[in-house]
């Protein structure tokens, strides 16, 4: 397979002035994640350009793009409380959106058969016209808005399996009906959003899809989301490329948040939904980094995700869900169904 890595040296130069889980040691870890899973020696490696300013209003708001690019240009500090910038994060920001889109693009037109997107800053919680959470530039949504700008997709699907629920991405496609934004995450926590009654808005009502499952859940519990409603789900919507913000920190050992994911269940969650892109979109689909702070939990599931690519890779199927996973899923289903042909209401 044809494997595509978005990764440049300038994504380490953005920095903190204190300790910060966002650091680009985070990048060393995926790196040997890359490696470690035979990845890394035999992809090509996309050298990402500096989004220009039309490509970062696809999902932007020009004012904001404007105040943001004036205020961390050669500066440091701070955002918001939780997201800094440095002399070097301009660049890094830009070049993380720019190479997003690219590596979306490419794997679309079949150039590349998959690809992983190694940036920082993150993006996920970045709103329109809104720093948050560690993100200034909304990467993913980047690339999902640049394949519909470019007409290269009519129908793009998001699954957001990251620890925190991506308010940037669903806020900014909230009322589109071509793009599906499904996630997974921890509730209640940062930034608070993501409960099952979000389901979009006017023209993209149902689809929005949110599980807020609670603290300590497993491999059952996501399995049995993915089985029962996200698998069915994209077989309904037909998307034309599924982007992946994989994030990492739902892991047993990350320390920013309270799930119990193994390593595996990244390599589950990937063959799942590289046999969905499979089945309908042509095997279309691209994983861009969000978080994930513990650095060796951090290795292990990237090589997990690359593994789960692998067509010959045997995965242990997880434990059966808990009644809490049960019971949130269930919960996520009653909103759903006015809004979907499939019917997902049979769940035990």
């Amino acid at each position: 397979m044809k494997i595509g890595i978005v990764y440049d040296d300038c994504f380490k130069k953005h920095t903190a002035r204190y300790d910060h889980p966002e650091c680009p040691e985070r990048l060393d870890s995926v790196i040997e994640g890359l490696k470690r899973a035979g990845v890394w020696s035999r992809a090509t490696h996309l050298s990402p350009v500096e989004a220009d300013r039309t490509l970062l209003t696809t999902v932007h708001d020009e004012a904001y793009i404007d105040l943001l690019l004036e205020k961390i240009d050669g500066r440091s500090g701070n955002l918001d409380a939780d997201t800094f910038f440095s002399q070097g994060s301009k660049e890094a920001a830009l070049k993380a959106a720019g190479g997003a889109a690219d590596l979306a693009l490419k794997v679309h037109a079949r150039e590349l058969d998959w690809g992983f997107a190694a940036v920082r800053p993150p993006g996920h919680h970045a709103e329109s016209n809104r720093a948050c959470g560690f993100c200034m530039i909304n990467n993913i949504a980047v690339a999902a808005g640049t394949l519909l700008k470019t007409q290269s997709a009519e129908r793009v699907a998001i699954v957001d399996w990251d620890v925190h629920h991506g308010n940037g991405t669903q806020e900014q496609f909230y009322d589109n009906p071509n793009v599906l934004y499904i996630s997974l995450h921890q509730w209640p926590h940062f930034p608070g959003s993501g409960l099952s009654n979000e389901i979009g808005k006017g023209e993209g009502k149902g689809r929005t899809i949110n599980f807020p499952f609670p603290a300590g859940l497993r491999d059952g519990d996501y399995l049995f989301a993915f089985r029962n409603v996200i698998l069915p789900a994209l077989a309904e919507f037909k998307p034309e490329h599924i982007l992946v913000s994989a994030g990492y920190d739902a892991h047993e050992r990350d320390f920013l948040a309270g799930m119990n994911l193994s390593t595996n269940a990244f390599a589950v969650m990937t063959q799942l939904l590289q046999a969905a892109a499979a089945e309908h979109c042509g095997g279309r689909i691209s994983f861009y980094l969000e978080g994930g702070y513990h650095l060796d939990a951090l290795a292990d599931s990237v090589a997990a995700t690359c593994n789960g690519m692998a067509p010959t890779s045997p995965i242990l199927e997880p434990d059966d869900p808990s009644p809490q996973g049960i019971q949130i899923v269930n919960q996520t289903v009653s909103q759903l169904a006015p809004y979907w042909k499939t019917d997902f209401s049979a769940l035990q």
